[in-house]
């Protein structure tokens, strides 16, 4: 109860421990590379030894890099000893404890930063004994009995992690004389994420012959947990009591123990688009990026096995993106300003991207053109009034060498403009947005200058423009729009070639708030700011590309699900 009034971080941690809660602690990044080794003779295996150090240099810096487990490796046919290594940032180190009743002491691990993912304890039985065994680190209670070799980790006043044994009632308990070996790696947290480029250790099992290939850089970093991370996870993953029942649980258990997860999403298959029933879906985005990689997926995958309901299968799936593509034409009067027009529109667009980062990228933000107009508002005194008119875009990397079917969900109320007349020439239904459905170009049956349109009776047409600047369809059947749900379908087209990386679908919404559904991210791209100054009677400022964090990037493939027929 006094959680949410403690302001110091030892008061914090105090008051999560009573709810069974470790705070997560620093974890360095984890890059793959491919490891060659090339001996003189011919071995049957090379053995790359656990804890074999690679390193990778950051603005000047040297970080350590190690593989947490041992690797053998065989030779392909050709005769190359070759494997992908999965590396992780973070100096090894191994500190000892003796135990002695009469002279008791606490367990703390002396160094900060400690990457609690990597603890690993034995116990030796003496000095004279060097039989050892392994303990592990106890997250269940309920598997703990008398005689079972566990540990239990928490985090001290001064912010390092003490290991805790048992009084063999719960936890097996320690003897005098034994020699308890920490073993543990020193990280740098978020400072070596995105690290590519990695220099092999001197030898391996004696070879010098090696040579490293960057096959995914470095990501999963994250900080130690912070205050407001602990007040906020805490409660939530007492509620979950490490079991993955309700969506709630999901998002907690994920949250606590992957540090680099920035947002979760979790629901049920039989709210799934469409439904798929003994399914329970988890979509992630990390903190840093788009997407996490399929190596992080199957650790979430198997980190919840057990601890969700038996009948029920996680699946984990990326995020898709929906953008917003605003068009704002602000009127304002130069006379109550000292700032350029070039100086307005610029404000202008820094509060659209205020906008983005605090009410939107992320999992269950919807959009709102209110919330947006109350904000540019701020910008300056001397607007009198603005329009933001809206479409949205999705894109996708089309398949260029077989007809393919596109299923593309908006999942918003589409706009239907045309008011049932059939089109034949370039439209003016309303003017300066076009169609519902719009996009860029790409080749279709040897068109070269092809687009996307439709014809207000829910049917997706491919045209292009000719000399006369009319619309000529080469297709008027090519798919189907359902202007309720905002569901695009593009039944079985070749389209053979496209403009940069991906082919961009545009719609008009019929409201001004977007939403998002499960796990779909809304952000913004290609916003237009049109500035007019009502003294002069005239435009004074534009500016067609606001440097959001949607237009910063192209997420491919976003809500796109394609089925080859």
């Amino acid at each position: 109860m006094f959680l949410d009034s403690a302001q110091i971080r030892n008061n914090v941690v105090s008051r999560a421990k009573m709810l069974n809660y470790v705070p997560r602690s620093a974890q360095g990044a984890t890059a793959t590379v491919q490891v060659t080794v090339t001996p003189e003779d011919t071995p049957d295996t090379i053995t790359i030894p656990a804890d074999t150090q690679f390193t990778s240099t950051i603005d000047g810096i040297q970080y350590v890099f190690v593989n947490p487990t041992a690797a053998v490796v065989n030779a392909n046919p050709s005769g190359v000893y070759s494997t992908n290594l999965s590396i992780t940032e973070g100096r090894p180190f191994v500190y000892r404890f003796t135990v002695s009743s009469s002279s008791p002491i606490k367990y703390i691990i002396p160094n900060e930063n400690v990457d609690t993912r990597s603890i690993s304890v034995t116990v030796q039985e003496s000095v004279s004994n060097t039989s050892t065994t392994t303990w592990n680190n106890a997250t269940d209670l309920t598997t703990v009995a008398g005689n079972t070799y566990a540990y239990f980790l928490d985090e001290n006043e001064d912010g390092k992690y003490e290991l805790k044994f048992g009084d063999n009632v719960l936890g097996r308990g320690l003897n005098d004389g034994n020699i308890v070996l920490a073993s543990y790696r020193v990280c740098n947290g978020t400072a070596a994420q995105s690290a590519n480029t990695f220099v092999q250790p001197s030898s391996i099992s004696g070879y010098t012959d090696i040579s490293v290939t960057t096959v995914a850089a470095a990501t999963g970093s994250a900080e130690q947990e912070s205050i407001a991370s602990i007040k906020f996870n805490a409660p939530r993953d007492y509620q979950a009591q490490n079991r993955a029942v309700t969506t709630g649980d999901y998002e907690a258990l994920i949250r606590n123990n992957f540090g680099d997860i920035g947002a979760v999403s979790v629901w049920g298959g039989q709210d799934n688009d469409p439904p798929i029933y003994g399914k329970s879906y988890i979509s992630v985005k990390p903190k840093t990026g788009f997407f996490v990689s399929s190596t992080k997926k199957d650790e979430i995958r198997t980190f919840l096995q057990g601890k969700n309901v038996m009948s029920i299968e996680p699946e984990v799936v990326d995020p898709t993106y929906k953008f917003v593509v605003p068009t704002v034409d602000v009127k304002y009067n130069s006379n109550l300003t000292t700032a350029t027009p070039g100086t307005v529109v610029n404000t202008i667009a820094n509060r659209i991207i205020q906008y983005e980062l605090s009410d939107l990228v992320e999992f269950g933000k919807d959009y709102a053109s209110s919330e947006l107009i109350r904000q540019i508002y701020t910008a300056s005194e001397s607007i009198s009034s603005m329009e933001i008119s809206l479409k949205m875009m999705k894109n996708f990397v089309p398949i260029t060498t077989t007809e393919t079917t596109y299923r593309i969900p908006f999942n918003d109320p589409l706009l239907n403009i045309t008011g049932g007349a059939v089109l034949t020439v370039v439209p003016q239904a309303h003017p300066g947005r076009g169609l519902t459905v719009s996009s860029t170009k790409f080749t279709y049956r040897g068109r070269t200058d092809s687009y996307f349109d439709d014809d207000g009776f829910g049917n997706v047409r491919i045209y292009y423009i000719n000399e006369s600047s009319a619309r000529v369809y080469t297709n008027r059947l090519a798919g189907t729009v359902d202007y309720n749900t905002g569901l695009i379908v593009l039944n079985n087209i070749l389209i053979s070639a496209y403009d940069g990386d991906s082919l961009q679908i545009y719609v008009v919404p019929r409201s001004d708030s977007i939403i998002s559904v499960r796990n779909q991210i809304l952000a913004i791209t290609e916003a237009k700011i049109n500035l007019y100054d009502t003294k002069l009677k005239q435009i004074t400022s534009s500016t067609s590309n606001v440097s959001t964090q949607g237009s910063q990037a192209t997420v491919v493939g976003s809500g796109v699900i394609s089925t080859v027929f």
